[in-house]
């Protein structure tokens, strides 16, 4: 059984952000898990405390806002998704940060974005093309 904390916000603050919440904590629970959610929105909200943060396997953040206080996460294995999708496939989104949490694939809360190897590849790979198109009709000269 996986401890996963979630935390999920709509533009709005209310009904997205309380409907994709009781999505996940229920897939959780179907699963065998344990979901926790913290909804961040026009009612305020009730943030983990750092023991909880630290006792997780992995995050979802299910948001249309920016995570307050994500900073709180940092080193955590998450995934994060619109929150209208937490409303659609909770299930999923359990069983998808777990298996990325697992194998390596998700992202680390406050390690830098993995667009930013994408980035550094095309110059590299320039090198090693040959020019436009990839040197399929021979290199330049």
């Amino acid at each position: 059984m996986a401890t996963i904390v979630c935390v999920t916000s709509c533009i709005t603050g209310i009904a997205h952000t309380y409907m994709a919440a009781e999505a996940l904590e229920q897939a959780g629970k179907k699963l065998g898990h344990t979901v926790m959610v913290e909804t961040q929105g026009a009612a305020g909200s009730n943030p983990f405390s750092q023991e909880v943060v630290d006792s997780a396997d992995a995050v979802i953040f299910a948001v249309d806002l920016e995570v307050q206080g994500k900073e709180r996460f940092n080193g955590k294995p998450y995934i994060q998704v619109p929150v209208a999708k937490a409303m659609k496939d909770a299930a999923g989104l359990v069983e998808k940060v777990l298996a990325a949490a697992a194998d390596g694939s998700a992202g680390i809360v406050g390690e830098k974005s993995p667009a930013k190897a994408a980035e550094e590849k095309p110059a590299d790979s320039e090198k090693k093309s040959g020019g436009f198109l990839g040197g399929l009709f021979g290199k330049g000269k």
